[in-house]
């Protein structure tokens, strides 16, 4: 597993969600089977589910209930949102990410949300109903930092 910073201070965005987080550690999990069908299931569900709307200047990150209560965000509320039902669904939240990256192919900075397992890793994103492997992710993505509940990291990938 990456390490982190801790300091997520010059992420004031994130710090709202994070808190919120922080204020739910359980989350009710219910019955796990697997990552892979968990993060499967989740990423179908919500981009089937939710409107994608982006938020322009104020990019405001939603906690999940306000994201659920609209039915509407961006990039990164869908990541935000799929990270709190994987939880539920017993995936531990230390193997999640949200990773800002630049779309290679649109040329706009995106968030998606990884979850490692194991050895892979799986790329949860409103733009795509499957989910992206990790070569499928370095070839659109340039991937720039990332934010777990434990910190931030500067990315590696090229």
């Amino acid at each position: 597993m990456p390490e982190y910073n801790a300091n997520i201070s010059f992420f004031t965005k994130w710090i709202p969600v994070k808190n919120w987080f922080d204020s739910h550690p359980l989350l009710t999990p219910v019955s796990f089977s697997s990552t892979l069908a968990a993060c499967d299931a989740i990423n179908r569900e919500v981009n089937t589910n939710f409107v994608y709307v982006r938020d322009g200047i104020s990019d405001t990150w939603l906690t999940p209930p306000e994201f659920k209560a609209r039915g509407y965000g961006d990039c990164e509320d869908f990541s935000i949102y799929k990270m709190s039902k994987l939880i539920e669904r017993g995936v531990p939240r230390q193997l999640m990410e949200l990773v800002i990256c630049f779309d290679k192919q649109s040329r706009e900075y995106h968030c998606v949300l990884r979850v490692f397992a194991g050895t892979r890793q799986y790329i949860l994103d409103n733009q795509h109903v499957r989910l992206l492997g990790k070569t499928s992710f370095e070839d659109r993505y340039q991937a720039i930092y990332a934010l777990s509940l434990s910190g931030w990291r500067l990315c590696e990938e090229p």
